[in-house]
């Protein structure tokens, strides 16, 4: 039991020390989930369609975008309008967080 939690402080040091690496201790929780969602679903492609992000994202719409806005002020994401269909937008994440 004692090593287990040895382990985990570990890990959650190391997740911190990540987070402040990157920047990321400036974002609320509800901000550094929905760019986890943004980056898992985006997997490895160079970007994710807006519409799908959305229906995969379990925050509601308003707190999405409100989120969405924070984030590309920050430079963490950049949205991307489509050059056929300017009605689509796709959210890509700078490569500073995946690599």
């Amino acid at each position: 039991m004692r090593e287990t939690k040895q382990s985990l402080s570990e890990l959650w040091s190391l997740l911190r020390n990540k987070e402040e690496q990157f920047g990321l201790k400036k974002l609320s929780l509800t901000e550094r989930d929905i760019l986890q969602t943004i980056i898992h679903f985006q997997g490895k492609d160079q970007h994710i369609s807006l519409e799908d992000i959305l229906k995969k994202c379990p925050h509601p719409r308003a707190t999405f975008f409100r989120c969405l806005k924070k984030l590309r002020n920050n430079k963490f994401v950049k949205v991307i309008k489509d050059n056929q269909d300017a009605r689509r937008s796709f959210i890509k994440v700078y490569p500073k967080l995946t690599n």
